[in-house]
């Protein structure tokens, strides 16, 4: 009884805490624009995030391991995301809103990967593979907000933007609050064992894969927009691309959560990164933004499965008593550093070359990346004979 009680908590605090970025990542750039922001100041202050996340996840991942607890540090990070957001709300001034969103994102970013951690530890060895159905909770927190905050904004104004974000995230500590630390390993966590992980070359070496096929992913994150205006699609059509996008992998994390487990983690990333070749290609070629929407609905094939199959292998590879530690370096590289190359290369080209040809680029990366990851899976089938 006390199992599913958690497991319920977790169910609703990745929900909300997904939907917060449901409102952030759409609707700050359109907040800070009203406040008189110009595009060069925005894109700034959005742009550091991920430079943020690098540092971030794996510092908090680190400390979490060290004082075994992942829900204190939650509940710490919460209360500084709320009191970050007074000056990014209500201050004019760039420099402050720049200083308070690097320390708003240090406090938020590390949220999504601790989440993950708790998640993984209550369900134990035994019950791993129901993690998907945890984390599409996530995905539908993140759609339905996107999808509603937009109408609810229209009407009480942009610049209430703090209203929701606030209601969520007190609803978030609240959640918090009534979880458990669950099989925290006594074994003392020092920087020597975090430098084991780092010595461990086929764990880093399945970090740079994953790199790999994610810095395509985050160009597409950061330029979707862009494209999708530029082929004449509308401000619905451009919610509706978010949206579909984090529907899509609802049945991926319900329905393959448990069978992926059966089969070589190389081979499925190599069979996502074909799939994700296909996608690019496709929007590079295809010229309608009604059916570049349309797409956003392989992101469950290809984003969906590819975190499945990374969260899962990076848990394999390092040891209990580091578990934060590894999955916040998964995040950091996935999202953080792919984050800084894919907004600053997807940009550039996307200046110089144009939409179009972006995703031509980045199809070509991620075939790069498909034979990387099947030359690796050969490699391992040879040396297991």
């Amino acid at each position: 009884m006390e199992w599913k009680k958690q497991i319920s908590f977790l169910k609703a605090l990745t929900f909300l805490n997904m939907s917060s970025k449901g409102i952030i990542l759409p609707f700050l750039p359109l907040f800070l624009y009203f406040r008189n922001f110009s595009p060069v100041e925005i894109g700034m202050i959005m742009g550091i995030a991920p430079m943020v996340s690098i540092i971030a996840q794996p510092f908090v991942g680190y400390l979490s391991d060290k004082y075994k607890t992942i829900k204190g540090i939650l509940i710490i990070l919460y209360f500084a995301v709320i009191a970050t957001t007074f000056t990014i709300f209500f201050s004019g001034e760039f420099i402050v809103v720049f200083i308070s969103f690097i320390a708003f994102h240090f406090a938020l970013s590390p949220s999504t990967p601790l989440i993950d951690s708790m998640v993984i530890k209550s369900l134990g060895e035994k019950r791993q593979n129901q993690y998907g159905k945890i984390r599409l909770w996530g995905s539908i927190g993140f759609a339905i907000t996107a999808v509603i905050s937009g109408p609810v904004l229209s009407f009480i104004g942009i610049d209430k933007i703090y209203i929701l974000f606030w209601i969520l995230m007190l609803g978030t500590i609240i959640l918090t609050i009534f979880l458990k630390d669950k099989n925290q390993s006594s074994t003392p966590v020092s920087l020597q064992g975090v430098k084991q992980i780092l010595k461990n070359k086929n764990f880093m070496y399945f970090l740079f894969l994953c790199f790999l096929v994610m810095i395509p992913h985050r160009m597409n994150d950061t330029m979707i927009v862009l494209h999708l205006e530029e082929l004449g699609g509308t401000e619905l059509l451009i919610g509706l691309a978010w949206a579909l996008a984090a529907f899509s992998e609802v049945p991926v994390f319900y329905y393959l959560s448990q069978r992926i487990m059966h089969y070589n983690h190389l081979f499925l990333l190599g069979l996502i990164a074909i799939f994700y070749t296909i996608r690019w290609l496709l929007y590079g070629l295809i010229d309608s933004p009604e059916i570049i929407t349309a797409l956003q609905l392989t992101q469950g094939i290809t984003f969906g499965l590819f975190w499945l199959v990374a969260l899962q292998t990076a848990v394999s590879f390092v040891p209990n008593h580091l578990r934060s530690t590894g999955q916040a370096l998964l995040t950091s590289v996935c999202f953080g550093l792919g984050g800084a190359v894919g907004g600053t290369v997807g940009g550039s080209i996307f200046t110089s070359l144009g939409s179009e040809n972006m995703y031509r680029i980045m199809a070509s990366i991620t075939f790069l990346a498909t034979i990387a990851i099947f030359l690796s899976y050969r490699y391992t089938r040879l040396k297991e004979r």
